[in-house]
């Protein structure tokens, strides 16, 4: 590969590449991140994993009231002022966190940073944008986005454990954020996505928000069957990503350790999204996401032989390895099922109806979670409680697949499938 060609391709994929880092920071700190200071959190202050799973869920809760306003602003606007909002609200609220003295302050802190950083910096949002500026070669553009999308958790697990046992949990939390802002503003300030000009007519005709119920009124059985498999799917994977650390330190590794594995999971997602396409071309999409959902169940039940059997190390491979594939598959497929069914038209004001619904589902897995842990003395039922949620979102898309082939090919607003390279 010459200086020549990787020049060209970084023109060609500039905005994709941008929008990709800026993915790496919000994921990084918001999603990941997290799942490392909970417990150094817990050690120092001795505030209950309840109460800091609930900080990680007001974040996940609020972030879709927020995705809804990002996705209507990009519809109407275009992405510039969602990513430079996000990027600032987010970076000051969950800085001034690092200072907080009470557990409430953190909650408050902590779930309103998060909530803004997710609700305009998260794969809703860049996919969307990503979508809108490479309507020809989507696939081929997504396939960019996830993939450095993918190293967030790899670089963000190992680097907020290396921080907390560098500098402490607060001096950790506000690098960790400026990382954030490093990472992110280019983004949002050079790869600007435009408003849809069909939407920002129907925008304007409808009244503001409005035609947010325009949207909903749209959901037809493949559309709602979609949203609830995400539904399903969204409080498995959040509860999974906050407590996975946790419960490999309850088994027995060091924090070193458990976040070097939780790296390892991250790094993982990408050979699940190099073998996206092979997927898809033999599988389906919604057979591939099938795929996706099987490895997180194998997932959560290889952590739940470690806390309940032993043989930590070699579930931690086992866990690194499928849960790897499982969310690296999982992200992509979900945004071409997205730019499939919810149509071009409305794709960012319903990714963000998608998101609003995952945000409720995913506070409740990631609270319910850690409460759980905390009623019954250590994460085993945790991670049995994940695995069967899991199956359950298995379920659902066997019940969405059923309906999509019973679909008219094309839908109303003239969306079909999103044309690959």
């Amino acid at each position: 590969m010459t200086p020549r060609f990787v020049a060209r391709w970084l023109v060609e994929w500039r905005a994709a590449v941008l929008l990709g880092v800026a993915t790496i920071g919000a994921y990084g700190v918001v999603q990941y991140a997290i799942g490392v200071l909970v417990p150094a959190i817990g050690r120092d202050t001795q505030w209950s994993t309840g109460t800091l799973a609930a900080a990680f869920s007001v974040g996940v809760l609020l972030s879709g009231p927020a995705a809804v306003a990002s996705g209507y602003t990009l519809d109407r606007i275009g992405s510039r002022p969602v990513l430079l909002g996000a990027l600032a609200i987010g970076a000051t609220l969950l800085s001034a966190s690092s200072w907080s003295t009470a557990p409430a302050a953190f909650v408050v802190l902590w779930g309103l940073g998060a909530a803004a950083v997710g609700g305009g910096l998260y794969y809703p949002v860049t996919m969307a944008a990503v979508s809108r500026l490479y309507p020809r070669r989507r696939a081929a553009a997504l396939s960019v986005l996830t993939l450095l999308g993918a190293l967030a958790s790899p670089l963000f697990y190992p680097l907020a454990g290396a921080l907390i046992e560098l500098l402490g949990w607060r001096a950790a939390l506000r690098a960790l954020v400026a990382v954030l802002v490093m990472l992110a503003l280019p983004a949002a300030l050079f790869a600007g996505a435009p408003g849809a000009a069909a939407v920002a007519g129907s925008v304007r005709r409808a009244g503001g928000w409005r035609a947010v119920p325009g949207a909903l009124a749209q959901i037809d059985a493949p559309t709602g069957r979609l949203l609830l498999t995400l539904v399903i799917a969204s409080a498995a994977t959040s509860a999974l990503m906050l407590h996975h650390v946790a419960a490999l330190q309850a088994a027995g590794l060091s924090l070193a350790a458990a976040s070097g594995f939780a790296g390892a999971r991250g790094l993982m997602q990408i050979p699940g999204r190099l073998v996206l396409a092979p997927a898809v071309r033999v599988l389906g999409l919604r057979g591939s996401l099938g795929g996706a959902y099987v490895a997180a169940v194998v997932a959560a039940g290889a952590l739940w032989i470690a806390l309940v059997i032993g043989g930590a190390w070699a579930m931690a491979v086992v866990f690194a390895i499928a849960g790897g594939f499982a969310v690296g598959l999982q992200s992509p497929l979900n945004g071409l099922l997205a730019a499939e069914t919810y149509g071009d038209a409305r794709l960012g004001t319903l990714s963000g109806v998608a998101q609003l619904l995952t945000s409720l589902s995913g506070a409740a897995g990631a609270w319910l979670g850690g409460t759980l842990a905390d009623a019954r003395g250590g994460f085993a039922p945790t991670f049995a409680a994940i695995a069967v949620v899991q199956v359950g979102a298995l379920v659902a898309l066997r019940w969405q697949t059923a309906a999509a082939r019973g679909a008219a090919p094309a839908r109303a607003d003239g969306a079909g499938p999103p044309r690959g390279d």
